[in-house]
């Protein structure tokens, strides 16, 4: 996703570990802000998918209720870490 947005690679090698090539801040939002996008995107497709059909065949089990608070909340909070200006 970053790529896509033509934001610069992330790199990584034994002396300095991970960073990115561009040395500016915009730039490393920019690279964070598609992260959580993406990340996001997964966790609402999960949540869909996976978590929101067991709801509905045992909408009282606490398991999947509790399951189901938490995701909201990590859901929530990507997309707006993904939005933030």
């Amino acid at each position: 996703m970053a790529a896509a947005k033509g934001l610069p690679p992330v790199t990584w090698d034994k002396t300095w570990g991970y960073r990115m090539l561009d040395d500016a801040p915009e730039v490393w939002i920019g690279y964070k802000r598609a992260f959580f996008e993406s990340v996001h995107h997964r966790v609402a497709n999960f949540i869909a998918g996976i978590l929101l059909p067991h709801q509905k065949k045992k909408p009282d089990d606490p398991y999947i209720r509790t399951v189901m608070a938490q995701m909201g909340a990590i859901e929530s909070t990507l997309h707006l870490l993904a939005s933030l200006e």
